[in-house]
């Protein structure tokens, strides 16, 4: 297991000290995105001077939104595998089993 250690992000000019294993460049791009989410935002018209909590609970409704759909989209990519895989397997055991009839009828 990796050694935890401390890393320092900004957010809305604040900075904050994440405890974590995870490395730097990880950690910064998290930072990053974050920081990315907050400047849509403030392109809609929010004042990140004044209304910081707003800024935060509405980035972080619009990162579990991101989240939800990325996992709905895997979802729906697995079912949509499943589905193929099912036609294909169903095509084949009819194949075999007509392969199969076809022998018996021959031999009679």
């Amino acid at each position: 297991m990796s050694q935890k250690k401390d890393i320092n992000i900004q957010i809305l000019g604040q900075t904050y000290t994440i405890k974590t294993s995870a490395d730097n460049e990880y950690i910064k791009e998290l930072e990053n995105y974050v920081e990315s989410k907050i400047e849509e935002l403030k392109g809609s018209g929010f004042d990140s001077k004044t209304q910081h909590l707003k800024i935060a609970i509405l980035t972080c409704i619009n990162i579990a939104d991101d989240l939800f759909q990325s996992r709905n989209n895997k979802t729906d990519e697995l079912v949509n595998k499943i589905k193929s895989k099912t036609i294909s397997l169903k095509e084949y055991v009819d194949q075999q089993i007509l392969s199969f009839e076809n022998r018996n009828e021959s031999k009679k």
